[in-house]
């Protein structure tokens, strides 16, 4: 019962942190940074911290450059104009020169395996950084857009849920046994079909938003696949690793990277659809 009550806390406490941080998205620190660039840069640290923590169990250790660079991609996202042309060539420019830091520092490092730590650190930005900078972005690219963001989460997390629970009760048939052998093909079809069905009614819930009733299902199906999929990886990360949870920084539910780890596919697919139709 304690254990309960210690996750149920947790995991309501975790989610009015981002509905917060996302509602208050355009309030300002110091004229600069944003609630929401806070928050998202904290769980940027400790997300990083958690993936060095996890590669470090077979001996993969990332430079302190890993974080250096981490963290310089996440404000170059975060505060660059990405949908101008010109800029947006600039910033991959930018973001490759420093990924060519890391080759350098490897050059002296003079450590065995190179290229696998080049090849994991440049998987942590690509994974883990690039998403929660372009979280930055939406509430100031569309119209309603913080209560977009929003949407998506709450669409992602109506999603998990509902698998979860319908595979608990329903689930005979395991979706992918060797790396994760709770998921069942009944939560995952089960699911689908409910959160596209709630997208279906979003015109007439939500008049706020301009998309259709066909829009909010491709919508819904975006979500559905790339949740599953960022789902699966970081089961099979931690497969490979050995381990049940990223971290314990959020009793109850494991890490950040636990936590996010739907999130992490979702958002730049969800984000590049949004610009496509509105």
């Amino acid at each position: 019962m304690k254990s309960l009550l210690i996750r149920t806390l947790t995991g309501l406490l975790f989610i009015a942190v981002i509905i917060a941080s996302i509602l208050f998205s355009d309030v300002m620190f110091n004229k600069v940074f944003s609630v929401l660039f806070n928050v998202f840069l904290l769980f940027t640290c400790l997300a990083l911290y958690e993936y060095r923590s996890l590669l470090q169990r077979q001996k993969i250790n990332l430079s302190i450059f890993f974080y250096i660079v981490s963290l310089l991609v996440y404000f170059m996202l975060s505060y660059t104009n990405l949908w101008g042309i010109g800029t947006t060539i600039t910033l991959l420019l930018i973001i490759l020169g420093l990924f060519f830091l890391l080759f350098i520092v490897e050059l002296f490092r003079k450590q065995e395996n190179p290229f696998t730590r080049i090849a994991y650190s440049v998987l942590g930005i690509v994974w883990i950084v690039l998403p929660f900078a372009l979280i930055n972005h939406i509430p100031f690219m569309f119209v309603n857009g913080k209560y977009l963001l929003l949407t998506i989460f709450a669409f992602v997390w109506l999603y998990d849920t509902l698998a979860y629970c319908i595979g608990s009760i329903w689930g005979r048939h395991r979706l992918t046994e060797r790396i994760s052998p709770k998921k069942s093909w009944e939560g995952m079809i089960g699911a689908a079909l409910l959160t596209v069905g709630v997208a279906s009614l979003m015109p007439q819930l939500f008049p706020i938003f301009s998309l259709t009733v066909s829009q909010w299902t491709f919508f819904a199906l975006i979500i559905v696949v790339f949740a599953t999929i960022g789902d699966l990886v970081e089961s099979l990360l931690k497969r490979q690793f050995s381990i049940k949870d990223s971290g314990n920084i959020l009793p109850g539910h494991g890490g950040v990277l636990d936590r996010f780890d739907s999130i992490f596919f979702v958002i730049p697919f969800i984000t590049l659809y949004l610009i496509s139709i509105l």
